[in-house]
């Protein structure tokens, strides 16, 4: 059962002053960052969750010997090393680029 979508959010009404323009846009602009980091990460953390899924089937399909499917050990000790240490650098990469501390002007 896939999760239920959050709730819309309300139509920004229309500023009336140049100080609520500026209230206004900066308010819109962070609401639009925030759901396009969750976007982000959302995908990123599936497809890295898919390659560890992958990963794991692999190491499952040497151990049982299903279909006759024999792997080197040292290949399968390379395969999970250099899985697990490039999903947790690029997890490292996308998680600071995405949440970064902006200096406030």
């Amino acid at each position: 059962m896939p999760p239920a979508a959050p709730p819309p959010r309300p139509a920004p009404r229309p500023p009336s002053s140049t100080v609520e323009v500026k209230h206004w846009v900066t308010r819109v602009t962070t609401a639009h960052q925030l759901d396009l980091q969750q976007q982000i990460i959302a995908f990123l953390l599936k497809a890295y969750g898919g390659v560890l899924s992958a990963t794991l089937a692999l190491f499952l399909l040497q151990g049982f010997q299903l279909g006759g499917f024999p792997l080197d050990p040292g290949l399968l000790t390379w395969l999970g090393g250099a899985t697990v240490g490039a999903v947790a650098g690029l997890l490292t990469l996308t998680f600071g680029a995405v949440f970064q501390r902006r200096p406030r002007p």
